[in-house]
């Protein structure tokens, strides 16, 4: 059923009306054991409420039915379409029911062969006459209508699943829904009940009933009615419900970017929808912060979001790690702008697996520079671990990669620890986030001091202090001594750190 074309499935589902008036015959037939009109009164239910029944709901699934096929149709008018189903149908199973009804009646069915009315009964009888009718209609005009939320539903469901089409919800109410179904199962089988008991005793004896057998009639098809309407109002609950609730799992499971189909008009579709638009909105989110983290670190771009674009600035003691490419400028004179652009691509790509490997923020990119940063913005409490090790890492993978299967592109690290400020600066309409303070220029400067002293990692005392003894004694610092580092006054105690014996 689920795979079945809406046009298909709705004919079936049609068909289970003819299939509750044969069986509503039926009872009748064996309580009463008048079987002279029972071919006649089937072969008109195959009529009506087969053949006439059937082609009036194709004419109108008509519009449906050609976009099933793959014929153009505006979204418009197949919502519209769609959305109006129970209801159209409804009304056209009321009028074809009534006209079934007053039929068969005055043709005699349901009534003994030598059934005689008095005259007196005249008026009782036309007056059952068109009240059997009308609740009869009117039972079958609210399964028509349970029908078409069914067709709906299935509907909605396979051109989301084949086309990708979404039907908007409208504002109907569940209430709405659950009160046609008391008629059906409660008010209308009652009303026949007591009609029965008060007024059309001598009438039923015309059908060959005694009171008791027509009640007895009247409660079998109260059942029928009963289980025919319950399942079809609670299959029109579950099945929206397990949708919303099937996406919900998924989205749970990591899965961002399902969507609850929409498949009823009432308080449940609303619901679907309201979760698709959430579900767009944290998507978007994360969209914008994702893209936002592209140009600034991904953990202030999501500070910024999260205050409505403002970014408390930070005084921190942090590690800094500069690091920048051996005789780049010079390999830039050799290659065209597109290859250039792609060895940087490629070689930050590999750093910046590295970098957030050992929790670094990349601060910035400067040419082929890159400055980046521990314990600010995020905090990182081995900070001057974290970046030595990224700093290591960094320079074996750089000893035997080559970029474009042809350039080596060693590169120089400098690295330091101090208290540095963190926040976003610039004018009213163009911000940007940064780092400040004495420390990351110390950090740009032992990266150069690299070129005088032939080394590849050059890191301050204070970051020695730092770093843990068991890293220390992993790597067997060298000390460079005292060196002086341009643009400061006292000169600073400088360690070299060979890869070799890591």
């Amino acid at each position: 059923m689920k795979n079945l074309r809406p046009q298909l499935h709705f004919i079936f589902l049609s068909f289970t009306l003819l299939a509750v008036d044969i069986t509503f015959s039926t009872f009748y037939v064996l309580i009463s054991g008048n079987t002279s009109s029972i071919v006649q009164t089937i072969l008109m239910s195959i009529a009506f409420l087969g053949i006439i029944n059937v082609s009036g709901g194709l004419w109108l699934f008509r519009d449906i039915g050609k976009r099933e096929m793959g014929d153009a149709l505006a979204q418009e008018t197949l919502s519209r379409n769609i959305q109006m189903l129970p209801v159209k149908n409804a009304v056209w199973v009321f009028c074809l029911t009534l006209a079934y009804v007053l039929t068969s009646l005055s043709m005699g069915n349901f009534l003994l062969d030598d059934a005689t009315a008095e005259e007196r009964l005249m008026p009782v009888i036309y007056f059952s006459v068109v009240w059997f009718s009308l609740l009869y209609a009117f039972q079958f005009s609210l399964y028509a209508y349970f029908i078409g939320i069914a067709s709906s539903i299935h509907t909605r469901n396979w051109f989301h699943r084949e086309y990708k089409l979404e039907i908007p919800s409208v504002k109907h109410r569940l209430v709405i829904r659950l009160l046609m179904g008391m008629f059906a199962i409660i008010l209308i089988p009652s009303s026949l009940i007591l009609t029965d008991v008060w007024y059309f005793e001598e009438i039923r004896k015309l059908q060959g009933l005694t009171t008791k057998q027509a009640i007895l009639l009247d409660i079998l098809s109260m059942l029928v009615a009963a289980i025919v309407s319950v399942v079809f109002i609670c299959r029109s609950i579950t099945l929206p419900l397990q949708n919303i609730r099937d996406a919900m799992e998924k989205t749970s499971s990591g899965n961002e970017t399902v969507a609850a189909v929409v498949l009823t008009d009432d308080e449940i579709g609303v619901v679907a929808s309201s979760f698709n638009k959430m579900m767009d909105k944290i998507n978007e989110r994360k969209f914008i912060v994702e893209t936002f983290g592209r140009y600034v670190p991904e953990t202030v771009a999501a500070t910024i979001i999260k205050s409505k674009g403002e970014y408390k600035p930070q005084y921190r003691q942090a590690t800094i790690l500069y690091t920048d490419i051996v005789g780049f400028t010079s390999l830039c004179e050799k290659l065209q702008p597109d290859d250039i652009a792609s060895l940087l691509n490629e070689y930050f790509s590999l750093l910046t697996a590295i970098i957030n490997k050992h929790g670094g923020i990349i601060n910035q990119f400067q040419g082929d520079a890159m400055l980046i940063t521990y314990n600010v913005p995020a905090r990182d409490k081995n900070h001057a671990d974290d970046a030595l090790r990224t700093a290591i890492e960094i320079q074996k993978l750089l000893s035997t990669q080559l970029f474009k299967s042809t350039y080596k592109m060693p590169t120089r690290i400098g690295i330091n620890t101090g208290k540095v400020f963190a926040g976003t600066i610039g004018g009213k309409d163009r911000l940007n986030y940064t780092v400040h303070g004495d420390a990351v220029n110390i950090a740009a400067r032992l990266e150069n001091l690299n070129k005088e002293y032939d080394t590849s990692i050059l890191i301050s005392k204070a970051t020695k202090l730092l770093i843990s003894n068991s890293l220390k004694e992993q790597l067997q610092l060298i000390p460079m001594g005292k060196l002086q580092v341009r643009g400061k006054v006292n000169n600073i105690r400088v360690y070299s750190v060979p890869i070799d014996t890591v």
